[in-house]
């Protein structure tokens, strides 16, 4: 398959989000005005590209330093939603605890990028890029937006539902080749093993014997004890999901609001740090036009000193005639 072109604006989201954050706002700006002469509407586009935040930063890093690691992640994604997709749960449980492995080295990752740019993440933070590493195993299509390296904030995973994806990505949101597809980690037919070991072992038990109605009933009572026990853990399991994604919710809920808060300081920053250099373009034209018109005061004072000598002098000449004709009588 042909890949699709990748725009022109993704190209300059794919540099721009590579930069420590605190250089994003002057390259953006210098990269809109560069090419505003060629393309206005590009140009436009890329003023209004929002500078990322610090989870998203460290991933679109993680993404950059660590790509085999995502790769893998990637794939471990594949394998879990076909394991749930599937129902099974050994197959789960071993995804999950190798996610929790891959997911704390990618951390370890993440804190070191961090503190070699100088900027040691807070606990909130790293909390943030784990979710969103997290979020990328749970959504194909939140994977993807990951790996493109140009995330502006965090995704977060509620439970298998698709994750969240307005605004989260700078340009295409899967201008790069997703990571190549695995077969599962269980191989197909070790997957048809398992269910056929795991059907083999629900086989109920023989009595000892059609006469032995007392041991029959006891078996069934068994059973039954088992199966409320298991609806009951059920029930609690539900209750429990129920309760984690409510939790989650209300936590998006403030985290978008934080988010929102962030996103309009930083605009109000960036429109302030835009009217300073306004201001100080002004100031250096003003000091410039106020040096000229110095100058060109020091230069009329010159002039009104030559001339009030010559007026003196003319006036000298009036006196010493005047004073000549009345001699002439």
């Amino acid at each position: 398959m042909t890949p699709m072109p990748i725009d022109a604006l993704t190209t300059e989201a794919d540099e721009l989000y590579g930069l420590v954050p605190e250089e994003f706002t002057s390259a953006r700006n210098a990269r809109a005005k560069a090419v505003r002469a060629d393309d206005r509407e590009l140009a436009q586009r890329i003023g209004e590209l929002r500078k990322p935040s610090p989870a998203a930063w460290i991933v679109n890093r993680l993404v950059r330093e660590q790509p085999d690691g995502i790769d893998e992640l990637l794939d471990l994604g594949q394998d879990l939603r076909e394991a749930q997709s599937a129902g099974d749960g050994r197959a789960l449980t071993g995804i999950g605890s190798e996610r929790r492995k891959l997911v704390s080295g990618l951390l370890h990752e993440a804190t070191r990028i961090a503190d070699d740019a100088g900027r040691p993440p807070s606990r909130a933070v790293l909390d943030e890029v784990e979710q969103s590493l997290i979020a990328a195993t749970v959504d194909e299509r939140a994977g993807e937006a990951l790996a493109t390296g140009r995330l502006v904030r965090g995704i977060q995973a509620v439970g298998f539902e698709d994750v969240d994806l307005d605004g989260a990505v700078a340009g295409e949101a899967s201008a790069r080749r997703p990571p190549k597809r695995r077969t599962t980690r269980s191989g197909g037919e070790v997957t048809a093993e398992r269910s056929g070991a795991t059907a083999s072992k629900r086989t109920s038990k023989q009595g000892a014997g059609d006469s032995d109605a007392a041991a029959e009933r006891e078996a069934e009572a068994e059973r039954r004890r088992v199966d409320a026990a298991r609806a009951a853990e059920r029930e609690r399991a539900e209750a429990d999901v129920q309760e984690a994604r409510d939790r989650a919710e209300q936590a998006q809920r403030e985290l978008d609001e934080a988010q929102d808060l962030l996103h309009a300081a930083e605009w109000h920053a960036d429109e302030l740090r835009d009217e300073r250099h306004d201001l100080e373009t002004r100031l250096k034209e003003l000091r410039s036009e106020i040096a000229d018109a110095e100058r060109g005061e020091r230069e009329a004072e010159r002039a009104r000193a030559k001339a009030a000598t010559a007026a003196d002098r003319a006036r000298d000449d009036v006196e010493a005639a005047e004073t000549a004709l009345d001699a002439l009588g």
